[in-house]
């Protein structure tokens, strides 16, 4: 029984990884479920998603699709527990993660950081606008705010 569900996952996995188109794919160390009827994935275990905008880790995710000229086009997706998103020279950290195509947002919350090289910013939500390069970083209360300068030579 346990070798038919690797074989099952095995397939599932290069299923994804090879029809998916040039947008992006999925990936999971764990379980892979594919639920054609909802257009989703559910991927759990080391899930690492990639599009043609950033890159994101996490350990569990489900990822909604649209069908678009026999191409499945990744519309939504959620990041639970120990979100890693790496976007250009920023990584953003967070607890839960959901990200919308149609605004290209992506909205961070718990524990919330963006590291770039030469700041830390840590906060409890996140909303990142891709397309306009902006950053909107809110706090939990006045002191859960914090920034701090990475680079040594800050004061030169």
């Amino acid at each position: 029984m346990l070798l038919i569900n690797k074989l099952i996952f095995s397939f599932l996995y290069l299923f994804v990884f090879f029809n998916a188109n040039a947008e992006g794919y999925v990936k999971a160390g764990d379980s892979l479920i594919w639920d054609s009827n909802n257009k989703s994935y559910t991927a759990n275990g080391d899930v690492e998603f990639k599009n043609d905008k950033f890159i994101a880790f996490a350990d569990k995710m489900i990822a909604n699709y649209e069908e678009r000229n026999n191409d499945e086009v990744f519309t939504k997706i959620e990041l639970f527990n120990n979100v890693v998103i790496e976007f250009e020279e920023e990584t953003f950290k967070g607890n839960y993660a959901i990200y919308t195509r149609e605004d290209n947002i992506i909205k961070l919350v718990g524990d919330v950081s963006i590291e770039s090289p030469t700041r830390l910013l840590t906060g409890s939500e996140l909303i990142a606008d891709i397309d306009n390069n902006k950053r909107i970083l809110n706090s939990a209360n006045n002191e859960s705010l914090v920034e701090v300068l990475l680079e040594n030579n800050a004061n030169d």
